[in-house]
C-alpha cells in the first residue's frame, strides 16, 4: 500500500465535508487572511506624498508657530500646474530684491507682484506643510522633491522583495514542518517588525524593517489559503476559497480605514500590527491540516483530528476507513524502515523531496509551472498596480482607496457561478481579456468624464480580482499534495515580480506618459489571458495528493 491508495477527499465526506467544523476553521483562517494585508497594503499609506509647499522667506512669517499653507499672495511667489492648478511642491518665484524686506509690513509690501520675477523659478530647501493633514514618511526623513520621490516608491518594491524570498522558503518549511507553523509565527514576527518600523528612526531602519515584516507575512497568505480549501470537500472548494478570499479585501478597507482615522505615519503602523501579536494564543487552538498530517506520515495526529471533526460535526468516522489509516501508517513505517537500511540518509521527510523531484523531471508538470508562474506575475502586476494607483481617481484618496478595495468582494462571490458553470480554463482566460480591455478603455477616456473614468476603474478592478481568485483556486487544484506549497510557493514568488513593478509605476508615468501603465496592463493581460488556454480543465476533479495524479489531470480519461 503506497499513500495514493489513502482518499483524503473520501474521509472528508465522512467527518464532514463544510460541518460547523470547518466554517468555524475557515473564520478563524480568515482572521489570519485580515492581517496579511497590513504587512502588504501599509506602504501605500505611509509612503504617501505629502501637500507641502516652499518657505517664502519674508512672507511666511518665522514668528508664527503655525504657517499658513494657503495664504492670498501665493500665487504670486510660486508656480502652479495650468493643467490641474496645483501648486509647484518644490519651486518658487526668484525675488527681485531679496535683501529689501520690510520687517514690519512684509506681508503688505514683500509679497505682491512687483516684488517676483515669474519668469525665473528655484527650487527651494525649506517647506511648510498643509496644517491637518497626514504625516507620512515624507517629513519624518526629510523626502521631499521629484529627485527623492525614488525613496518613496522603493518601498512598495523592497515589500515585495521580502515577499519574493519568503515565498520559497516558506513553502519548503510549509511541506516539511506544517501550515500550523508558518501561519502562527509568520504572523507574530509580522506584527513584531510593523509595530518597531513604526518607532523608526531613519529611513535605513524603516527600509530594512519593511523588508522583514513582508518576508516574515510572506507565506502566510498561501498557507492559510491552502489549509483552508484543504478541509473541506470538491463540492465546497470554490465557496470555501471565495470566503476566505474575501477577507483579504477587508483587511485593505481596514488599512485605508485606519490611515483616514489616525493622519499619522507612526501611530498608524503601531495601531495596524498590535492585533497581530494575539496569534501567539492561537497556537493550541488552531490545529495543522490533516491532508498535510496524512502525506507527512503523522498518521495517529490526523486520526485524532479526523475523530474531533465528525464528533464535532455530528458525524462518525468508520471503522473501515480506520483500518485503511492504521494499515498506512504501517506500511508507510515499513517503507521507511527499509530505506534506512539501505541509504542510512533518508528520514520521514524525504518523500516530498523526491516528490518534487520527480515534478521537475516531468515535462508537462514543469510546463505548467513555467506558465502558472507567468500568469502569477501579470495578475499581481495589474491587480497591485490598480490597488496603488487607486488615490489618483478624481475625488476623496481614502474613500477611493477603500472603494477599490470592497469592490473585489462582489467579484468574490461572483467567482463561485463563474468557475462552477464555465469552468477555469474558460474562466481564467475571460477575465484577464475583460481588464485587457478594459485598461485600454481607460487609457482613451477623457479626463472630465469623472464617473465614466472612476466605473472603468472599479471594473477592471473587478475583473482582475476575479482573474487572482480563479488563479489562486486553480494553483492549488492543478499539484499535487505532497508538494503543493512548495510549487504554489514558487508560481507566488514569480508574481512577486509584478508587484515589485506594480510600485514604480509612478516613475513609468515620468518618463514615458500617463498612459504607460495602463498600456502595460492591458497588454500583459491581452498575453496571459491566451496563455491560460493552456492549462489543463480541473472543475470538478479531485485534488491530486501525488505527481502521477496532478500529470494526470487533463487527459482525456482522468
Amino acid at each position: 500500500m503506497n499513500k495514493k491508495t489513502i482518499d483524503i477527499d473520501g474521509l472528508l465526506e465522512e467527518v464532514g465535508e463544510f460541518g460547523k467544523y470547518q466554517k468555524l476553521y475557515i473564520f478563524f483562517l480568515g482572521l489570519s487572511l485580515l492581517f496579511t494585508a497590513s504587512s502588504t497594503m501599509s506602504f501605500v499609506f505611509t509612503t504617501g506624498d505629502m501637500n507641502y509647499r516652499c518657505l517664502i522667506n519674508g512672507c511666511d512669517s518665522a514668528s508664527e508657530t503655525e504657517v499658513e499653507y494657503w495664504p492670498l499672495w501665493l500665487n504670486r511667489t510660486v508656480p502652479f500646474d495650468n493643467d490641474d492648478h496645483r501648486l509647484a511642491k518644490c519651486l518658487q518665484y526668484v525675488r527681485h530684491n531679496p535683501d529689501a524686506i520690510n520687517k514690519t509690513n512684509q506681508h503688505i509690501f514683500q509679497c505682491d507682484d512687483s516684488d517676483f520675477n515669474k519668469s525665473l523659478s528655484v527650487q527651494c530647501d525649506e517647506f511648510v506643510f498643509e496644517s491637518g493633514g497626514e504625516t507620512t514618511i515624507v517629513s519624518a526623513f526629510n523626502i521631499f522633491c521629484k529627485n527623492n520621490k525614488w525613496k518613496l516608491t522603493i518601498v512598495g518594491s523592497l515589500n515585495n522583495i521580502g515577499q519574493f524570498f519568503s515565498l520559497p522558503i516558506s513553502g519548503f518549511l510549509s511541506d516539511k514542518y506544517g501550515r500550523k507553523n508558518i501561519i502562527i509565527i509568520g504572523n507574530v514576527l509580522a506584527a513584531t517588525c510593523g509595530i518597531l518600523r513604526g518607532l523608526s528612526i531613519n529611513y535605513t531602519m524603516f527600509l530594512v524593517l519593511e523588508f522583514f515584516d513582508a518576508f516574515f507575512s510572506g507565506g502566510v497568505y498561501s498557507a492559510t489559503f491552502i489549509m483552508g480549501i484543504g478541509l473541506v470537500g470538491t463540492k465546497h472548494r470554490v465557496f470555501a476559497s471565495t470566503v476566505l478570499s474575501a477577507y483579504y479585501p477587508i483587511g485593505e478597507a481596514i488599512v485605508g480605514i485606519l490611515f483616514w482615522y489616525v493622519q499619522d505615519w507612526r501611530k498608524f503602523l503601531i495601531f495596524l500590527n498590535l492585533p497581530g501579536l494575539c496569534f501567539a494564543l492561537a497556537y493550541t487552538i488552531i490545529p495543522e491540516s490533516v491532508r498535510w498530517m496524512i502525506t507527512a506520515g503523522k498518521i495517529n495526529e490526523a486520526i485524532e483530528e479526523l475523530k474531533y471533526i465528525s464528533k464535532y460535526n455530528g458525524k462518525k468516522l468508520s471503522e473501515e476507513s480506520l483500518k485503511k489509516l492504521e494499515m498506512f501508517k504501517s506500511t508507510n513505517e515499513k517503507e521507511i524502515e527499509i530505506e534506512e537500511m539501505t541509504t542510512k540518509r533518508r528520514t520521514t521527510s524525504c518523500s516530498s523531496q523526491q516528490a518534487f523531484k520527480r515534478a521537475i523531471t516531468s515535462k508537462r508538470i514543469i510546463l505548467r509551472l513555467i506558465n502558472c508562474s507567468f500568469c502569477w506575475m501579470i495578475n499581481t502586476l495589474i491587480y497591485y498596480g490598480l490597488s496603488m494607483s487607486s488615490g489618483s481617481i478624481v475625488g476623496n484618496r481614502y474613500g477611493n482607496y477603500i472603494l477599490c478595495s470592497l469592490v473585489e468582494i462582489p467579484a468574490l462571490f461572483l467567482v463561485i457561478k463563474i468557475m462552477n458553470n464555465c469552468g477555469r480554463r474558460e474562466s481564467q482566460c475571460a477575465t484577464l481579456l475583460v481588464c485587457s480591455s478594459l485598461c485600454i478603455s481607460i487609457a482613451f477616456v477623457p479626463k472630465h468624464a469623472v464617473i465614466l473614468n472612476v466605473l472603468l476603474y472599479l471594473i477592471g478592478k473587478f475583473s482582475i480580482t476575479i482573474s487572482f481568485v480563479i488563479l489562486y483556486m486553480y494553483t492549488a487544484e492543478m499539484f499535487p499534495t505532497e508538494i503543493r506549497h512548495s510549487l504554489l510557493g514558487i508560481c507566488s514568488m514569480f508574481g512577486r515580480l509584478g508587484s515589485m513593478v506594480a510600485p514604480q509605476t509612478p516613475l513609468l508615468v515620468t518618463y514615458f506618459g500617463e498612459l504607460s501603465p495602463l498600456l502595460l496592463f492591458s497588454g500583459s493581460a491581452l498575453l496571459s489571458g491566451l496563455l491560460a488556454l493552456l492549462f489543463p480543465e480541473t472543475l470538478n476533479k479531485k485534488m491530486p495528493d501525488t505527481v502521477l495524479e496532478a500529470e494526470q489531470i487533463g487527459n482525456s480519461n482522468s
